[in-house]
């Protein structure tokens, strides 16, 4: 075989090659991921994205917006409805939990002072002088209630003036995006650190068939190995990472896993589908790629391809590889 004829079947090959060494749907999943707010930079992370088929769903930040609100105000007394609110509100911006966040979005801070926390009971303080106390309805004096979400009691003047409950404020489309995760071959899971009768309703509501109540952030791994060893391979999407999972996707710059912008599950969803487009992107560029290597080198080496002729194969046969990329990443 004569250089020239050799330098014709290497250059009408070349397709093959640049299919195998050239990553582009793994260029084009990243940069549309990270218009989309998902930084798939991990390689390792990318490549086993794919694998996952069920994934635990963190309840702050994914199907919910990570903060509760209010979702009933209930005076004792009809004409009691714009003090519960003032009173409430006001001394809700010195508690330092979600409860006392959501509640604080009634109404302004007011002239607080006095301010004492109570541990898990509640908090008391004073607002334009009339004393305070927000809390556990039994801390109060107050009877219970059995409403969905958390009711806490209002006391203004060693009065109780009504009950305020909030809950979950669930991302418009969650259950939505819960479905995307389910079409794509992934089984969603709710894991939360509240009550059994919470998670319960937060999971209907999103359309989750699976969940796991009072399982607080530090205690997910027990869940994932359980998972794991069912056969599974197993993603958490959260605020905390469990290292014991397949792969860890969080708005966390910890250097592993798969960044999202925010934890909302329409997030996890996408990033989910762009490994899985990537893959199936790569595998069919690939194999473009060899059938047009392996014509043009059988074509080149038969003297049906003379060096111009090679050089424009390869050129061609580059670009329709490129384009299969492209055209299967996702978009």
């Amino acid at each position: 075989m004569t250089p020239a004829l050799v330098a014709c079947v290497l250059l009408a090959a070349l397709p093959a090659v640049f299919a195998h060494a050239v990553p582009v749907a793994r260029w084009v999943a990243r940069a549309r991921g990270r218009a989309a707010g998902v930084f798939l930079d991990d390689r390792a992370a990318l490549a086993l994205g794919p694998r996952v088929d069920t994934v635990l769903l963190d309840r702050w930040g994914t199907v919910t917006t990570g903060q509760l609100r209010v979702v009933a105000v209930d005076p004792v007394e009809p004409d009691h409805e714009r003090n519960l609110r003032w009173f409430a509100g006001a001394l809700g911006h010195a508690a330092d939990d979600p409860v006392g966040r959501a509640i604080a979005r009634l109404s302004s801070r007011g002239k607080l002072s006095q301010v004492e926390r109570h541990g898990g009971s509640g908090i008391s303080g004073s607002v334009d002088r009339h004393p305070v106390r927000l809390g556990r309805p039994d801390w109060l004096g107050m009877d219970a209630r059995d409403d969905a979400g958390v009711t806490v009691g209002v006391q203004v003047d060693s009065r109780p003036i009504g009950y305020i409950t909030v809950a979950d404020d669930v991302r418009p489309h969650a259950p939505e995006d819960v479905a995307r995760l389910r079409a794509d071959g992934v089984e969603p899971v709710l894991v939360s650190e509240d009550t059994e009768r919470n998670t319960r309703g937060l999971a209907e509501a999103c359309g989750i068939g699976q969940w796991y109540a009072d399982r607080p952030a530090d205690d997910r791994a027990e869940l994932v190995d359980e998972r794991r060893r069912g056969g599974h391979v197993v993603a958490v999407a959260g605020p905390a990472t469990v290292p014991e999972a397949d792969l860890v996707l969080t708005d966390a710059d910890v250097g592993h896993g798969i960044r999202l912008a925010d934890l909302d599950v329409g997030r996890v969803a996408t990033a989910l589908a762009l490994t899985r487009s990537a893959a199936r992107a790569a595998t069919r560029s690939r194999r473009t790629g060899l059938g047009v290597g392996v014509a043009g080198a059988a074509l080149a080496a038969a003297g049906v391809l003379a060096l111009p002729l090679a050089i424009g194969w390869a050129v061609v046969g580059c670009g329709a590889v490129a384009l299969v990329a492209v055209g299967r990443a996702p978009s």
